[in-house]
């Protein structure tokens, strides 16, 4: 093992170019292997690349890059779309999630398959690119739980040994979603993050949030497995638990109409406009509501 940290963080929906390559236009496959071939022949076409570090937007990958710039290290990129990659890298702006509601998140529910399936199949030339990574070097790993859930074949080879160098950075949910042998590796950051001046955010970048605080205030990259999570804890103790001010309630058409106002803005991209539901709008909706009037919306659109 180098003595170079690798910090990895998820990709973000906004990104810097016009999407090129959108998974819906994915055919009808018969299997996961028959998506994945054809997903891999549309980013493979010539089109106009981006540097990783130039595509992606928001706070989360900015976070990332903080840390890594702190650490004199290489930060990556997991996505549903191209896999493991190193801000270095260039692809091309495409739209790709396994989200519930998306395009190939149909495609998989019709195919009996999940999230962990197509990771699998989109990093099928590179076998378990996250635990190879993790076994060369140091590693920072902040994923919310959905991207925890994706990797989770890729994680659960992990051996014993390279699971020493590894800290990981998540939500509660998100510790749940990991292999019972490096649960130990998840750092004990809660919701009392947000008292912290500087820290406090959304839950998108929690995970992220949470590393900066890691690296920058505790300097628990110099710490061990133990004295790393007593850091965290006892960072934590003093600090408040916040009070979460509960969201307005709106009606269908009433959140419909917010919807339609900022489609264009989010591309109508339908994670990102719950969470500006949540996070901007400070509107309550629970998922599964968010998802038919989404639905609603995207067909009265194309009507």
């Amino acid at each position: 093992m180098t003595n170079a940290f690798s910090v990895v963080t998820s990709c973000t929906q906004r990104k810097s170019g016009p999407v090129l390559m959108a998974s819906d236009r994915l055919l009808d496959g018969g299997s996961v292997a028959d998506l994945g071939r054809q997903w891999r022949a549309l980013i493979s076409a010539d089109c106009i690349r981006y540097p990783v570090h130039a595509l992606y937007k928001g706070r989360s990958v900015l976070d990332a890059a903080s840390v890594a710039s702190h650490l004199c290290g290489k930060w990556y990129v997991v996505s549903a779309g191209v896999g493991l990659v190193s801000s270095e890298r260039s692809v091309p702006a495409y739209e790709c999630t396994v989200a519930e509601g998306s395009p190939l998140a149909s495609q998989l529910t019709r195919l009996k398959a999940t999230a962990r399936d197509w990771w699998n199949e989109i990093t099928v030339d590179e076998s378990r690119p996250l635990a190879r990574l993790i076994a060369a070097n140091p590693t920072l790993l902040a994923l919310p739980s959905s991207y925890l859930e994706m990797v989770y074949d890729d994680l659960d080879s992990i051996s014993v040994e390279s699971a020493e160098g590894l800290r990981i950075f998540t939500s509660k949910v998100g510790v749940q979603k990991l292999p019972s042998h490096i649960v130990q590796c998840a750092m004990p950051y809660d919701d009392r993050l947000e008292s912290l001046a500087g820290y406090a955010g959304t839950r998108s970048d929690f995970a992220q949030r949470a590393m900066l605080h890691f690296v920058r205030s505790l300097g628990g990259e110099k710490l061990s497995m133990n004295e790393a999570r007593e850091s965290v804890s006892s960072a934590l103790d003093c600090l408040p638990w916040p009070v979460r001010s509960r969201g307005v309630r709106k009606t269908d058409d009433e959140i419909k109409a917010v919807l339609k106002e900022q489609w264009a803005n989010y591309s109508g991209r339908s994670t990102l406009l719950l969470r500006y539901l949540r996070d901007d709008a400070k509107i309550s909706c629970e998922q599964r509501r968010f998802s038919r009037i989404w639905q609603s919306l995207v067909k009265e659109l194309h009507e």
